[in-house]
């Protein structure tokens, strides 16, 4: 199903001027209390999250090692976390992510268990009687993750991202820069009338035919004219929001450093320019933000063991030193970040000594809302032919990609009926992803 811009509104139940105006969603800030700001951090390749964060009983630890002999996790590996799951199951995490430990200790981390790709609640014997509604192209690289990035519609998943969807939905003023930040290709940011702005690992960069007095005065005159031919006029409008987002974003880039208390990875340097944004906020007019970073190699189909350290230390490390800044600026608990991944990997490995495409995996959060204590789900069974496999080794997961961009969505202030609008699927799996959490 297409939804249409007129049909999202109506559906959305945004009405007034809000609805009449094109939607940017940059809200007079009304102070830090108010503010709130997403980091979607995407792992491009499909992370295989459980050799990051493993169980610490014996019977669950065994299992898990004994699927993957060649590429087995030993126990002194493994530092304890003050995370479990529903049913008890008391978690570590891999010693190559131990920046990490910092902000478990501080209950400023947390983890989503066996979530992935879904249409509907899939079990085993769904599988096995051909019952199960599955996802197209499930497996697959581009097209998985296509499917994080976006909801599904019915027939088909949706034209637009459910982030860039959400962020029409909270729209409540005109303002001529957009608070949708991003630093690579992505369509999840991708909307019906709300702008995004790309930032480079530099942070934002100023066109540099704009950056000389003539040149500018040259291309201001030449985008303020009247066109008919349609596709001049389109080229001076983009012309004219450049010159515009540059004016605005110079005085922000020149009084504004880069943090550099975040490494200078390559995704460190990303959440270094996210941050510039962030102090930026006030200035900008923003109360709400929302960012989206990649880092990829997470298709570990052999030597897994070492590239996945290399890839742990990087990613870690890098989110580490921005919430360190972040607390000592007195804003972690502000600012929500997530991590996706298209897939998880297969619960055994190959010849190799590496992974392959699997299906449900899990997920970090930090910051925000997010609390230590129970983790959202539980851990999967980890036998071959058991409860969890779908007879190829591939992990079904329990909880719906949906569910929990629901859940992020909903902290920046979505109401239940826009997610309903934006997440058609949500009341088949009973609504957003839940955590239980514990007080600080």
């Amino acid at each position: 199903m297409k939804l249409t811009r007129r049909d999202f509104i109506k559906s959305a139940g945004i009405a007034g001027a809000a609805a009449a105006a094109p939607m940017s969603f940059s809200l007079q800030a009304r102070g830090v209390e108010d503010y709130k700001a997403l980091i979607c951090i995407f792992m491009n390749g499909g992370n295989d999250f459980f050799h990051q964060v493993l169980p610490l009983d014996s019977e669950n630890f065994n299992k898990f090692n004994a699927s993957r002999q060649g590429i087995a996790v030993p126990r002194s590996h493994v530092m304890p976390l003050n995370i479990k799951d529903k049913n008890g199951v008391q978690f570590g995490l891999n010693k190559s992510m131990r920046a990490l430990m910092p902000l478990f200790e501080k209950n400023q981390a947390n983890v989503v268990m066996n979530v992935g790709a879904l249409l509907a609640p899939t079990s085993k014997e769904d599988l096995e009687s051909g019952r199960a509604e599955l996802p197209p192209y499930l497996f697959a690289h581009n097209k998985q993750q296509e499917v994080w990035q976006h909801s599904w519609m019915g027939e088909a998943y949706s034209q637009h991202g459910w982030l860039g969807m959400s962020m029409d939905v909270m729209a409540r003023s005109m303002a001529d820069m957009p608070n949708c930040f991003y630093t690579g290709p992505n369509s999840i940011l991708n909307s019906y009338s709300t702008d995004s702005m790309f930032v480079n690992k530099n942070g934002f960069q100023e066109l540099q035919a704009l950056s000389s007095a003539v040149i500018r005065s040259s291309y201001e005159s030449m985008a303020n004219q009247h066109y008919d031919s349609p596709l001049v006029a389109g080229y001076a409008n983009v012309v004219q929001q450049a010159v515009s987002a540059q004016k605005q974003m110079e005085p922000i880039v020149e009084g504004i450093p880069m943090d550099d208390r975040i490494p200078t990875s390559n995704l460190g340097t990303q959440l270094r320019g996210i941050k510039q944004m962030i102090d930026a906020a006030q200035l900008l007019g923003h109360n709400r933000q929302v960012f989206y970073v990649s880092i990829g190699g997470f298709d570990t189909h052999d030597n897994q063991v070492r590239r996945q350290d290399g890839l742990m230390k990087e990613f870690s490390e890098a989110v580490a030193g921005l919430y360190a800044a972040l607390e000592e600026d007195g804003l972690s608990e502000n600012v929500l970040t997530c991590s996706l991944s298209e897939f998880g990997r297969t619960m055994h490995d190959n010849a190799r000594k590496g992974t392959d495409h699997g299906w449900g995996g899990g997920q970090f959060m930090f910051g925000g809302p997010t609390h230590g204590g129970e983790c959202c789900g539980e851990y999967p069974d980890f036998t071959r032919g058991g409860k969890d496999d779908n007879g190829e080794g591939r992990i079904i997961p329990k909880i719906a990609h949906e569910q929990y961009a629901a859940y992020m969505v909903k902290w920046l202030g979505l109401g239940n009926g826009a997610l309903n609008t934006v997440f058609p699927t949500l009341p088949k799996f009973g609504g957003p992803m839940e955590m239980g959490l514990v007080s600080r």
